[in-house]
């Protein structure tokens, strides 16, 4: 995709739109990240840090993407915005230190899924000293800019996420992120093996009744 915006917005004049979303460049910023659409040279990094053993097993389809067919999906195959792959990289220096995206995005229906949260621990080492206290990690503060920016900017009016059930990260980064658990249910993944699913979301009123109100965090007025 080279085009600089797409069709994808916030639903209604009600709702204060502002214009489409953007398909590449910066998109938000949390206390530490800035997330954006992928640039060529981290394609295969996504994709390699997505087949490294204690990250796909995180997901539900756990075989290893092939590092050329993702590449191209990454670059040109993608849905943006309905869907979105995006790079998590630090303010201070742009190091890419993981990705976080979502599915489903339906602008009619005002919903999306929040997902593919990956943190390359790696990548991250010789940073940690420089977060400030308190930091709540790089997948909280992704995962919290991202919901801002999809109820804020995007009209998302629900938000969901699915989080197998053993993976400590995302499951807390959602919920410090304010959603709430919905159901588990188990299923049986590509590879054969059972996993629970833990269901969460959050509605848009429940996000403006966090402490600062929607327009502290970015609301369109």
């Amino acid at each position: 995709m080279t085009g600089a915006t797409g069709t994808g917005g916030r639903p209604g004049e009600a709702d204060g739109v502002r214009g489409p979303i953007p398909l590449s460049g910066p998109l938000f910023a949390g206390r530490c990240v800035a997330v954006g659409w992928p640039e060529a040279h981290e394609y295969d990094r996504i994709t390699a840090l997505r087949n490294r053993d204690g990250v796909r097993n995180r997901f539900l389809d756990p075989r290893p993407l092939d590092l050329a067919r993702n590449r191209e999906w990454l670059a040109h195959g993608m849905p943006r915005p309905r869907e979105a792959v995006l790079a998590i990289r630090l303010s201070a220096s742009g190091t890419f230190v993981g990705a976080i995206g979502w599915s489903g995005y339906d602008p009619a229906r005002a919903e999306l899924e929040l997902g593919r949260v990956m943190v390359d621990a790696r990548a991250l080492h010789s940073h940690r000293q420089a977060f400030p206290a308190g930091y709540p990690g790089v997948a909280a503060d992704a995962g919290m800019a991202l919901r801002d920016f999809a109820f804020g900017r995007m009209g998302v009016r629900r938000m969901t996420s699915v989080v197998i059930g053993d993976n400590a990260l995302s499951r807390r980064a959602v919920l410090l992120g304010g959603a709430r658990p919905v159901d588990s249910v188990t299923v049986t993944r590509a590879d054969g093996t059972e996993v629970a699913l833990l269901r969460l979301e959050m509605t848009r009123d429940e996000w403006r009744a966090l402490a600062g109100g929607g327009a502290a965090r970015g609301e369109e007025p």
